[in-house]
């Protein structure tokens, strides 16, 4: 018989020690061989809510829980459901959450009707950016554009500035715009993670880990165009920058891995509970309903953590537990 609790903090309480080292930096004893100069950042990233305000609730009620441990949340699109006539706002109607959770605009979310038509960018921007709180435009710099929906962050205590990109409109505009940030970010010596909704080219090396998945429907080779974003990280990575991984959703599966121009690419399995569009069964009561990860970035090491909280195990009875990738490297440490 199921435990069907439904307090989503008690369903993962054994990731927790996880959640809290996710912001630790060495200690005192460690002072000899090394001085952290920067605080690991941590946050949630999720993608692909499609409108479930349940689900939407539950993950700010684990952030509201953690947020000591939990600086922000990341919604990487598909706020909408099929489309912008199967909408929620949960910035003004779901639980207050205690720290900001940025938006991101997917394929979804530019849908008139379910035929799939493309509506204006206004109407996208109405329903995921207008909305959001002070809280999450509060230290963002937008581009210059009517309705912006492209914008960057900097955590300078954590040297990191994260920058989130439209894949559906004004792409000539963000490209150029994407070059200078870029270029600012590499100047100022700072790391940089991406988010956008759709990978930005096909993903080649997996490195063997467990958060990629073999049921690779939606990611196979010929089926994910290349992203106009793509050669511009990849020549910023070739000119001595640092950019540490792209988060998306889109495929509602697990992705992790490089692109043939070296620009690594993470994605977060859908954050909805709709059968058929799950990388497996999503059951109320069990930790399967959710599923987001816990992303930390420590720069002092060149460390990026993600921790599984909710469904955390694949077909193949896979664990996606926790993942630590060395991005300086470009190697795994663990995975769990």
């Amino acid at each position: 018989m199921l435990n069907l609790t439904d307090d989503i903090v008690e369903l993962n309480r054994d990731v927790e020690p996880l959640i809290v080292q996710g912001t630790a930096s060495r200690t005192r004893f460690f002072k000899s061989v090394a001085d952290d100069k920067f605080t690991p950042l941590q946050f949630v990233h999720f993608s692909d809510i499609h409108a479930v305000l349940d689900l939407w609730n539950r993950t700010v009620e684990y952030i509201n829980y953690y947020k000591e441990y939990i600086s922000f949340g990341l919604h990487s699109g598909d706020y909408c459901g099929n489309n912008q006539q199967l909408y929620a706002d949960f910035y003004n109607y779901g639980i207050p959450c205690d720290r900001p959770i940025y938006n991101c605009v997917g394929n979804h979310d530019t849908f008139h009707t379910r035929k799939w038509i493309k509506n204006t960018k206004e109407s996208a921007h109405k329903l995921l950016f207008a909305p959001m709180n002070d809280d999450s435009v509060e230290g963002t710099v937008y581009l210059d554009c009517d309705f912006s929906m492209t914008y960057y962050k900097d955590f300078p205590k954590s040297n990191l500035r994260l920058i989130v990109l439209d894949q559906y409109y004004d792409i000539e505009l963000q490209c150029e715009w994407l070059k200078n940030i870029l270029n600012d970010a590499r100047e100022k010596g700072l790391c940089v993670i991406t988010s956008m909704h759709e990978p930005t080219a096909y993903v080649h090396d997996t490195f063997g880990v467990t958060f990629h998945s073999i049921n690779d429907w939606k990611t196979v080779e010929g089926k994910i165009p290349i992203c106009p974003f793509e050669p511009i990280i990849a020549d910023f990575i070739k000119s001595g920058g640092c950019h540490i991984v792209n988060l998306v959703g889109h495929v509602h599966h697990d992705l992790f891995g490089m692109t043939d121009n070296g620009v690594l690419n993470s994605a977060v399995p859908s954050a909805t509970n709709w059968d058929g569009w799950c990388d497996g069964k999503r059951i109320r009561g069990t930790r399967t309903y959710d599923c987001f990860n816990v992303v930390s970035i420590d720069a002092n090491l060149g460390l990026l953590k993600i921790v599984r909280v909710g469904n955390n195990v694949d077909h193949y009875f896979r664990s996606q537990r926790s993942l630590c990738f060395d991005y300086i490297n470009k190697k795994v440490i663990s995975n769990n």
